[in-house]
């Protein structure tokens, strides 16, 4: 049974069972990290020159920039369209890292409430189910919406959930944000997996393992979402 790097990412999308026994006896969570931390530094440092001054266009009608006077607006939407390689650089490794850094924080919450739901596993085996896990919403994605990007020269318009659905879908829409958070379909791919790991690592019922991932999910989610319905 091939227990390497390249035998875990093929077991993450064929055999999750077989890949969730592997992590609870040898987490290797670093190495799922690391992938997460290139993978998302790279799709930033491409797609910046479009998602940069695209998220200032989506946001000038916002709450929080009609506070701001029109000439600072304009600077900084200037701005976006020279960014020097330096900065995009910079700006990349501060998305890869700080989306590793909340990968932990949230799995170190699921092996909280896992264990809450009598789990038998260690919080560092909590932190490899969860990051491997997190390859699929966070690496396997960026890989896929990579090209759509680059193909529509705009990162809001690319979608792989039900958000995709909606007509004429504007991305400041309460509906809009509401499905981007909760219907998208990697992000529900990398749950079952999680549900996987703490069923076969912690040992728990498939019940309780969904309940353990699921609600944290929904309650965290809810969070950054809330702002953005506030100040959109």
């Amino acid at each position: 049974m091939n227990d390497g790097f390249f035998g875990r990412l093929s077991d993450l999308i064929t055999k999750p069972a077989r890949l969730m026994d592997n992590v609870g006896a040898n987490s290797r969570w670093w190495q799922a990290g690391l992938l997460v931390f290139v993978l998302i530094g790279a799709f930033t440092y491409v797609t910046m020159p479009i998602s940069a001054p695209e998220q200032m266009e989506m946001m000038r009608d916002s709450k929080l920039m009609q506070m701001m006077p029109e000439a600072q607006w304009q600077e900084q939407y200037d701005a976006t369209l020279n960014l020097s390689p330096a900065k995009r650089l910079v700006q990349s490794v501060g998305a890869g890292f700080t989306t590793w850094v909340l990968i932990i924080l949230f799995n170190l919450i699921l092996g909280f409430f896992a264990r809450m739901s009598g789990g038998q596993g260690s919080f560092r085996q909590a932190l490899g189910i969860g990051t491997w896990a997190a390859v699929i919403p966070f690496g396997l994605a960026s890989l896929v919406k990579l090209p759509l990007v680059l193909a529509t020269e705009s990162v809001f318009a690319v979608n792989l959930g039900l958000a995709a659905l909606l007509p004429d879908g504007d991305p400041t829409m309460p509906l809009y944000q509401v499905l981007m958070t909760y219907g998208d379909l990697f992000t529900w791919w990398g749950l079952i997996v999680l549900i996987i790991g703490y069923r076969q690592v912690f040992g728990l019922s498939q019940k309780a393992a969904a309940v353990s991932v699921i609600l944290p999910w929904i309650l965290l989610s809810a969070v950054p979402l809330g702002i953005s319905l506030i100040f959109m």
